[in-house]
This record gives structure tokens, sequence and C-alpha cells, in this order.
């Protein structure tokens, strides 16, 4: 891979919500970014913002791409493959919020396009550049069961997919990243409550090895959670994203001690590690990690090939769960 020593030129393409946080996070990185730009389909939006963060507003995506070397798109799910494919055709390396596309197929055209190209291509799966993410990996090894919540207070807000889609793919991609196995079978079953699409779901992933994964999401909880645990031989490990706090049960042997000349048996159950983690914002991380790559200082944390896999189990969940509910209904708007 070639290093580069000037700033990487980098725009994005949709300033609602996620992309705002796009731009306040790349204003920060300015020793190896240069922010050239956005485009909105909402041309006041655009102004906004781009007055906001001192940056400009395109009057179309085709100027901002001739402009950009590097691109990160947050707009509505469905427009993902259209969008991320006219980045790569005019050779702009690419970052495109999650889920990838809404087909298995438009996201490996769009890794094929990247790859064909020389093109950097990341999805923006920003719970793999949280600390304590990068951590678990180093810490779990074979687990035979993992077990993930993720809750969410409901927004009122038009909905263009379905919580599978939203929230539980997070948990999906860090799981298949844990269990080194193919998945064997799915099984799933969730409910639309207050949307047009599943509000509620869960998920249990049989995989080949024998390994377990059961993955809960909601976004009517009255709480917001973040957890994952891990049982794996002879250690429990438990995750809080939130707090990205680690705790590691460990179990240890019995003990025996004499007492008045009678033995007595003394079983200590457990002892618990607290793993310090160094808390850094994710989404700043999984940004420069991206500017990295394209400057060729660094190599892609993880191939497309993966992001492939984690649409795919994913979109086979949204499935199972309408197969069961006798609706052709999907968990996407197109």
């Amino acid at each position: 891979m070639e290093k580069r020593n000037q700033k990487v030129k980098i725009g994005i393409i949709g300033v609602g919500r996620m992309g705002t946080y796009h731009a306040n996070v790349l204003t920060t990185l300015n020793n190896d970014i240069d922010f050239v730009g956005i485009y909105d389909i909402d041309e006041e939006r655009a102004r906004f913002i781009a007055e906001k963060y001192n940056t400009r507003a395109y009057e179309s995506r085709e100027h901002l791409l001739d402009n950009a070397e590097g691109i990160c798109i947050a707009v509505p799910t469905h427009l993902h493959y259209e969008i991320a494919k006219s980045a790569l055709q005019m050779g702009v390396h690419t970052l495109v919020e999650k889920p990838v596309a809404c087909k298995v197929e438009e996201a490996q055209e769009l890794v094929r396009t990247a790859k064909k190209s020389g093109l950097i291509f990341q999805v923006g799966h920003v719970e793999r550049f949280k600390g304590a993410v990068l951590e678990l990996r180093n810490i779990v090894q074979n687990p035979y069961l993992v077990e993930a919540r993720r809750l969410s207070p409901w927004e009122n807000k038009d909905w263009d997919t379905g919580v599978v889609l939203d929230l539980m793919i997070h948990d999906i991609d860090i799981v298949l990243s844990l269990i080194k196995s193919e998945v064997e079978n799915i099984d799933a079953v969730g409910k639309s409550i207050k949307s047009r699409y599943e509000d509620i779901a869960s998920a249990v992933l049989l995989f080949k090895n024998g390994a377990i994964a059961n993955i809960t999401s909601s976004r009517l909880s009255e709480t917001r959670m973040r957890t994952m645990s891990i049982s794996q031989e002879n250690a429990f490990v438990n995750l809080n994203f939130e707090t990205q706090d680690i705790n590691i049960y460990r179990g240890s042997s019995a003990k025996f001690f004499v007492v008045s000349q009678k033995e007595i048996d003394y079983k200590q159950e457990f002892f618990v590690e607290r793993v310090l983690v160094q808390k850094e914002n994710a989404l700043k991380e999984e940004l420069q990690h991206f500017a990295d790559c394209i400057l060729g200082k660094v190599e892609p944390i993880v191939q497309g090939e993966d992001d492939i896999n984690t649409l795919k189990i994913t979109l086979e969940i949204v499935d199972k769960i309408y197969m069961k509910l006798g609706s052709p209904q999907k968990s996407v708007q197109e």
C-alpha cells in the first residue's frame, strides 16, 4: 500500500442526524482530513450545516464527488446502493452507513466494484471501533454462548427500516467476528407495534461448531440498554457497550482449610477481572481509520466479504420474522 503525506479530501452526502454527527467529527480531524463539503437534497439544511461547520454546500452530489477523494454516505437505507455505486464509479473512496444495502446482491456488486477500482469501501458499523469491542476480540476464545441485548426507547419519527437492520445488525456483526464458524441455522421472531416494520425482534443463531447466539433488540424499551455476555470455557465475559466496561468472571477450584482438627470444604465461586478500556469517540475512530486507509497508513480492519456476510445473516433473520407473521412486508423501505 502506497503511503501519502497530504490530507485527504472528504465530503458528506446526506446531513440528517447521522450525517451531522459525521460533519461534527470531520471538523476535528483536520490533521489528516480536508472537509471539502456536503450535499443534501434539502438545500436549506445543507446550507445551514455547511455554515455551522465552515464548509461548502454543493448544488449536486456529482459536483461534490468531483471534488472529493473520499465520501461519507448517510442517506436513507434504500438509497445506499445507488449513491455508493455512483461514488465508486467516479473513483471516490466510500464509507456508507449500515446497512450497506437492501440486498445481498447489491452489497456484492459494491464490494466487487471497489476491489476492481482499487478503492477503499467501508460500512459504518461504528460499534466495531469502540475500545471495549476491540478488546473483546483479544479476550474471547471459542465461545459456546453469546447473549446480546440492544434496547432503545421509542423515537417518534418516520422509520425506513425495522429494528433488525437498525439495531440488531450491530450485535450480529460483532457475534460473527467472535464465533469463528459458519451459521448453520437461524430462528427468529418479531413484531410491529408502532411503525410499519418490526419494532421488537429476537433471533437465535446456531453455528456449525455448536456455538449459540441469542440476540434481542427493541426500540420500544423504557430504558436504553446495550449489553453482551459471552460464555466460554472457564470464563464468563460481560460487556456494557454504553460504559465500555468489561468484567470477566472466572471460576476457581475448591480450597480446603483445617479448623479444630476438622476439615472444612470451602469453595470460592469466582473472582472478577475488570478490564480497563481507553474510551474514545467511536465515530471519530471510524472516520480516522477511513482516512488512514485512503492515505495508505493502515489496512482496513474488516474486509468487504465480512460486510456481505453480516448483511446476509441480517436479512435471513428478517425473512424468518415475516414468514412467521405471514406477511410480505419487508424490513426496509424501497
